[in-house]
């Protein structure tokens, strides 16, 4: 269902960004995520909803602008959301957001902890035993992320207002199979790929930062694109040194965005020609230059998000480096 979530009065993009990579090396080691299926038939697939978030950008409005997730958090008493984010590497809570619950709820500063109680200058902080719940899945972690001085700070009056908490990034995902069917706006966690999905698998990177890396060929040339589902409405987005690799026709689109925070702009020029993505060939795509560099992963040659697979589910096998889509 098509929705333009509000929150506390906010819309969602207020307090959120379109592009999700980032990276982050704290010195404390974050815990790997423990998933666990609440489900009682374990031979089905567990599918867990997932809302797509409309709204502006340079206004101009945009449907299917962000995937949020319905959640709980333990110890909080109001619905969350958090937004669905493989462009992040770590799954993480903002700070500002979550100080607002203070307020109703004084107990959960005490979650929040510093690398070091002996660190006060110390920038990192975790999320003491964080556990997420959505769908039949709940995820658990000792020291989760905190994205210090981050998120919107609200006046949150009583437990029924939804709070748009933070990200559900990569790490999550780890060693594990995620299917993302969009037509049904619905994902699900597995252990193996389940059999109705085995087929037109292609061979991928999972680079450090546990993102997927696909494998893209135009004009007889080979380049590596990462896949970010937080990259919504773009097809495929690159700096903008790179983009006469994929288009040289006039730009045709520009549009300002965010990301993390910073306000910056990309161009957009149509891709005529065929080319193949993920083992799937696309024609007349627009690719977007951002000159910037803000959002981009600079190790590979572009990202791609959701747009070429709206009417389509994708399967990402990330301990056995697949991906496959149906």
């Amino acid at each position: 269902m098509k929705k333009t979530m509000k929150i506390l009065g906010l819309t969602v993009f207020a307090i959120i960004t379109i592009f999700g990579t980032s990276f982050f090396t704290d010195k404390i080691t974050y815990s790997n995520w423990r998933i666990e299926n609440n489900s009682q038939d374990k031979s089905t697939i567990s599918w867990t909803k997932f809302e797509w978030t409309n709204g502006e950008l340079d206004g101009k409005k945009f449907e299917k602008l962000t995937m949020n997730i319905p959640c709980k958090v333990d110890g909080i008493k109001n619905p969350v959301t958090f937004q669905f984010d493989l462009g992040s590497n770590l799954t993480r809570v903002y700070e500002n957001t979550f100080s607002s619950l203070y307020e109703i709820n004084p107990e959960l500063e005490h979650h929040i902890k510093r690398i070091s109680r002996l660190q006060f200058w110390s920038k990192s902080k975790y999320f003491e035993d964080l556990s997420i719940s959505f769908g039949n899945y709940t995820a658990t972690n000792k020291t989760a992320f905190v994205y210090k001085n981050y998120g919107e700070r609200l006046k949150v009056k009583n437990q029924n207002d939804t709070i748009h908490l933070g990200t559900i990034g990569a790490d999550i995902f780890k060693d594990k199979v995620l299917i993302i069917d969009y037509p049904n706006n619905q994902f699900a966690i597995c252990e193996n790929i389940p059999k109705d999905y085995q087929h037109n698998l292609i061979d991928i990177e999972i680079n450090k930062y546990g993102f997927a890396i696909l494998p893209m060929k135009i004009h007889d040339k080979n380049y590596r694109i990462t896949f970010d589902n937080g990259s919504s409405i773009f097809p495929i987005i690159t700096k903008a040194k790179n983009i006469s690799n994929y288009s040289t026709s006039a730009d045709i689109d520009t549009i300002q965005i965010s990301s993390w925070g910073q306000i910056h702009g990309v161009t957009g020029k149509l891709i005529k020609d065929t080319f193949e993505l993920a083992g799937q060939k696309f024609s007349n795509v627009k690719v977007y230059a951002n000159h910037s560099g803000l959002g981009i992963d600079n190790e590979t040659d572009g990202m791609t998000g959701n747009a070429l697979f709206w009417d389509k589910t994708i399967i990402i096998d990330f301990k056995n480096k697949k991906f496959g889509v149906k």
